[in-house]
């Protein structure tokens, strides 16, 4: 039998917009941006499934898998509620299940944008306090043993290197760690810092893509300067770098920056009909760097 490795998709425009940028989506329009998600993942299993590739484990077929959002909502939900305890839940996420955490941690991927080979660094969310003071405010108000959720884990880097970093060192103990999907190397650097993973599902993949950093709403963030006018979403469009960032091989990367086009400019339509107006526009400042802004009548 054919070895596969899975390329997940994830959607989840709909929370994005409603629990990140605060919009009000009427039902046609949340039916019509989940429609569009769903030809979007048509689309790139077009152009990617089935694709041959080999690892160290020898040959193997890419299989294209999709989780929207409402079925991430749903299993995510169900196996937190199934396995909380009484330790605070601090969300590392700020789109999916946000009924269910006492508290967040603002932290995202940095990146240099005068150099997108160079491995990102972990950094607060714009508009949100450092990681250093995030954690200590964690502990004033929630105490040195708490949990964790996130949508998800690739390899254990982010959660793994702030637990036995930043958390360790302010004398945070993590419990139990509940992920919707985890690569199977994450989930065992995670059971190494003696955390209880909870996961509704682990993968031996190719790659994991969230599709608004395929559609033109998030990307890789960059640096910014605290008390500046910037917009919220600045960052570097995945199209940019998509062979590093987004496992594109080169024969396909023209139709996967078309995609990328194509289907923002329909999103934009629909989101025309709620009256939130969508601009993505280059930075001023580097012509690697695009600032989204949506502001809704």
């Amino acid at each position: 039998m054919e070895r596969k490795k899975t390329y997940l998709l994830t959607g989840g425009l709909v929370p994005l917009l409603q629990n990140r940028h605060h919009l009000t989506l009427s039902d046609n329009t949340k039916q019509a941006l989940r429609e569009l998600e769903r030809a979007y993942f048509n689309a790139t299993a077009h152009l990617l499934d089935g694709r041959k590739d080999h690892d160290d484990k020898g040959d193997y077929a890419w299989e294209l898998k999709f989780k929207p959002d409402g079925v991430i909502e749903e299993d995510f939900g169900d196996l937190i509620e199934s396995n909380r305890t009484s330790k605070p839940l601090i969300s590392f996420d700020d789109v999916y299940c946000q009924d269910m955490p006492d508290g967040h941690y603002h932290v995202t991927r940095i990146q240099n944008p005068n150099n997108l080979d160079e491995d990102p660094v972990l950094g607060a969310r714009f508009k949100s306090p450092s990681l250093e003071n995030q954690v200590q405010q964690i502990k004033k108000r929630f105490g040195d043993y708490i949990d964790i959720m996130n949508i998800g884990t690739f390899e254990g880097g982010t959660i793994g290197d702030e637990v036995s970093g930043r958390f360790k060192d302010a004398g945070i103990k993590v419990g139990s760690i509940y992920l919707a999907y985890a690569g199977e190397k994450g989930v065992k650097k995670l059971h190494t810092l003696g955390a209880d993973v909870k996961c509704i599902q682990t993968f031996d993949w190719v790659d994991w893509l969230e599709m608004r950093d395929c559609l033109g709403f998030d990307g890789r963030k960059v640096p910014m300067k605290a008390g500046l006018e910037n917009p919220e979403n600045l960052f570097v469009r995945y199209v940019s770098n998509s062979g590093r960032w987004a496992s594109i091989p080169e024969d396909v990367k023209e139709h996967y920056e078309g995609l990328y086009h194509s289907f923002f400019s329909a999103i934009k339509s629909v989101l025309a009909c709620d009256g939130i107006k969508t601009d993505l526009r280059q930075s001023k400042d580097h012509n690697l760097v695009y600032e989204l802004r949506l502001e809704q009548k």
